[in-house]
C-alpha cells in the first residue's frame, strides 16, 4: 500500500501531514504514524496530522505524536495545516477555520506569514515544588494540553533544566513544561520540555500559555509585537485581551510517498 504524505515543519515542530483520504479505514492509525515518524525505519518527524477537508465544511484535524497517541491540540499543527490549505485548496482566501479536538481555530495569511488566533481562559494556578533541596515556583495552565511553567530570572541553569528538572516535572506532572526567560518588554526565550519527556524545538501552546503567564505578570507588553527565541528559531507573537496572535515561521520540508 502507498501512501502520499507532506513533511512541514513550523520553527523546527516537524509533522507528517496526510490526507484522510489517503488513508485505509482497516489500517490502526496510531500504528501508522509510529512508523513513519520512526527516523531509522520511517520518514521521521515529531507526530503526524491526518486532514479531513473534502467532505466537511470546515477541515478537521487529528494530531498524533510521533509515539501513536493522539493528543488535542498542536498550535504548531494548526500553522502547518493552515500553511498546506493557504498553498492549495485556498489560494485566493486570506482567512479560513480548522476544526480540532479542542475546538474551532482562525488561521490568517498575511504576505505570506501564518498567524493562528489563539483564545486564552485564564486558568491559572501556582505551587511550590522541591527538587534537591531548592525549591521552584511553579505556574500551571490547560491550553489544549497542561502546560507548566518556570520564570527564570538567572537562577535556573538551562542545561540543568534540560538535564534534570524539566524531565522531572514533565514526568511527574504528564505535562509539557517551558522555562521561560524574560529579556525586556518585547521579548522573551523558552525551552520547552514535551510531556512525555523530550525537548522540543518549539511547542506553540506552550509557548501561547507562557505569554499569556508573562502578561499577567507584567513582564511583557499587550498589544505589542513581541519577539519569542526559541530553540527551533525565532517568531513572533501579539496578545490583545485574552487572544494570542502567533505567528511561527512555518514551510514545506518534502513530500513523497511511504510504502506499507
Amino acid at each position: 500500500m502507498e501512501i502520499p504524505f507532506y513533511k512541514l515543519e513550523a520553527n523546527g515542530n516537524d509533522y507528517l501531514l496526510i490526507l484522510e483520504e489517503c488513508v485505509n479505514k482497516n489500517i490502526h492509525v496510531g500504528h501508522l504514524i509510529s512508523k513513519m515518524s520512526d527516523k531509522n525505519y520511517g520518514i521521521g518527524s515529531d507526530g503526524a496530522i491526518i486532514l479531513s477537508s473534502h467532505y466537511r465544511p470546515i477541515p478537521y484535524m487529528e494530531i498524533y505524536n510521533n509515539d501513536g497517541n493522539k493528543v488535542a491540540l498542536s498550535i504548531n499543527g494548526l500553522s502547518i495545516v493552515s500553511k498546506y490549505l493557504f498553498d492549495t485548496k485556498y489560494k485566493d482566501k486570506e482567512f479560513i477555520k480548522i476544526k480540532t479536538d479542542t475546538g474551532i481555530y482562525e488561521a490568517m495569511n498575511t504576505l505570506n506569514n501564518i498567524i493562528i488566533k489563539v483564545k486564552i481562559t485564564n486558568t491559572l494556578k501556582e505551587e511550590k515544588y522541591v527538587l534537591n533541596q531548592k525549591q521552584y515556583q511553579l505556574y500551571f495552565n490547560h491550553i489544549g494540553n497542561k502546560q507548566i511553567y518556570l520564570i527564570n530570572k538567572g537562577h535556573i541553569n538551562p542545561y540543568y533544566f534540560r538535564r534534570t528538572l524539566g524531565k522531572q516535572l514533565s514526568q511527574h506532572y504528564d505535562c509539557h513544561v517551558g522555562l521561560m526567560t524574560p529579556h525586556n518588554p518585547y521579548s522573551f526565550s523558552i525551552m520547552t520540555y514535551e510531556r512525555g519527556g523530550k525537548i522540543t524545538q518549539s511547542c506553540g501552546s506552550n509557548i501561547c500559555g507562557g505569554a499569556m503567564l508573562l502578561k499577567e505578570k507584567e513582564l511583557i507588553k499587550e498589544n505589542e509585537d513581541i519577539e519569542v527565541d526559541t530553540l527551533g528559531g525565532n517568531l513572533m507573537i501579539k496578545i490583545n485581551n485574552q487572544e494570542v496572535l502567533y505567528c511561527p515561521t512555518t514551510s514545506l520540508i518534502c513530500k513523497g510517498t511511504y510504502y506499507i
